[in-house]
């Protein structure tokens, strides 16, 4: 288990409102702004961690111009260029029940995040719950009233490395972390990874080649995913035994392992 994608429910009239910043524009997307808000979505995720990716098959759809993705799509534009939109899902009714699902909500400035949060608080007469899936720590996921969501559901996902060596290559690091530390991985079911690594991390780049020493820090395979995916610590690891370390070992030189954070989900596979 590495994490969940959550989905949370917040009383639309608990939102914040503010004034409409004159600088920026908003209008409702046609399926040809959809190549600008696939772009927008990377400039958002590029540089955090996590299986955030939208390329392939599956998304498709989002660089199409005969189909929007959703119900409706916001926008939110500075000089044209686009800084902030969401995408939703009206559903039916306006009791109580009545609710606005939200899909994708993200800024790239916080004047742009205001505007959306003042797009989504104006739905309060007609939809009185607004249900959505959080991306922690952005801008727009700043000026909500968090203390007063609802946990909705936890859709938990888990990782297993396949390959280490390309798992590392590939993870993304950040630049400023920098250091080595060598362990042994023991992978009963993929025996290229069972061994002795060193892996170093510098400029953010890293890399895991095999070792010829005898490491003291023994990492199992759900050991090495937990760490990989920034969900725990090495001493957490050896109080769970799946890190074990020689008497003189310090294992806290694994949290190299986990640099950069707990890694993020906003879709479900």
């Amino acid at each position: 288990m590495a994490g969940a994608l959550r989905t949370v429910d917040l009383v639309t009239a608990n939102l914040p409102r503010y004034r409409p910043a004159p600088h920026l524009t908003v209008r409702a997307a046609t399926a040809e702004d959809m190549p600008a808000v696939a772009d927008l979505y990377e400039r958002v995720a590029r540089h955090r961690r996590g299986l955030l990716t939208r390329r392939g098959e599956l998304f498709d759809h989002l660089g199409a111009t005969t189909d929007l993705p959703a119900d409706g799509v916001t926008l939110v534009e500075h000089d044209g260029d686009l800084v902030g939109y969401v995408s939703w899902d009206r559903g039916h009714g306006y009791g109580p029940d009545s609710m606005l699902t939200v899909f994708d909500v993200l800024a790239t400035t916080p004047d742009a995040a205001r505007e959306l949060v003042g797009v989504l608080a104006s739905w309060r007469s007609v939809a009185p719950t607004l249900r959505m899936r959080l991306l922690d720590g952005d801008a727009v996921t700043a000026r909500l009233p968090l203390e007063t969501l609802r946990e909705h559901r936890q859709q938990p996902w888990m990782h297993r490395p396949v390959e280490v060596t390309r798992a590392v290559r590939e993870r993304g690091w950040p630049s400023y972390a920098r250091g080595s530390v060598e362990f042994t991985l023991d992978d009963d079911l993929a025996d290229w990874n069972t061994g002795a690594w060193r892996l170093e991390v510098a400029d953010g780049a890293a890399e895991l080649s095999r070792s010829t020493g005898e490491p003291a820090l023994h990492l199992s395979v759900p050991g090495f995913a937990r760490l990989y995916a920034g969900v725990t610590n090495a001493e957490s690891l050896v109080q769970a035994g799946q890190l074990r370390h020689g008497p003189s070992a310090d294992p806290r030189l694994l949290d190299l392992l986990a640099v950069g954070g707990p890694a993020h989900l906003l879709d479900y596979f």
